[in-house]
């Protein structure tokens, strides 16, 4: 039993005939076709996604340097505040001081006019 399958396999491969190269080539020229056509589109979305690859680095690049000046601006922020606290100190003293020099102004000017009463009374 085996052998006869065998045997026929063999005779259906004898008795059939062998694609001609022609026959081949007209075959398999529309898949080819294709196949190019695929592959150029292929080779087109390859270059804008290393087109679109550079845009990202190069964003990528901005975005890091901008992120570098926002910490030198909140630095620089900080410090202000900082400065601003210590104006606001030094004006508070300042204010003290002249509030109370306006009072031994005004003591002494009272007493300026105590004395000055004094000696017009006499």
């Amino acid at each position: 039993m085996k052998k006869t399958i065998v045997l026929l396999m063999l005779l259906g491969l004898f008795t059939t005939g062998c694609a001609t190269r022609e026959y081949v080539a007209k075959q398999v020229e529309p898949v080819q076709k294709k196949v190019d056509t695929v592959k150029d589109g292929v080779d087109a979305l390859n270059k804008r996604i290393d087109s679109m690859t550079q845009k990202l680095d190069s964003l990528d690049s901005r975005v890091t340097v901008q992120e570098g000046d926002i910490k030198e601006v909140k630095a620089l922020v900080q410090e202000a505040k900082a400065i601003a606290r210590r104006a606001e100190g030094r004006a508070d003293e300042a204010y003290k001081k002249a509030e109370d020099a306006l009072e031994k102004a005004e003591s002494a000017m009272r007493r300026a006019e105590a004395a000055l009463q004094k000696g017009l009374k006499k």
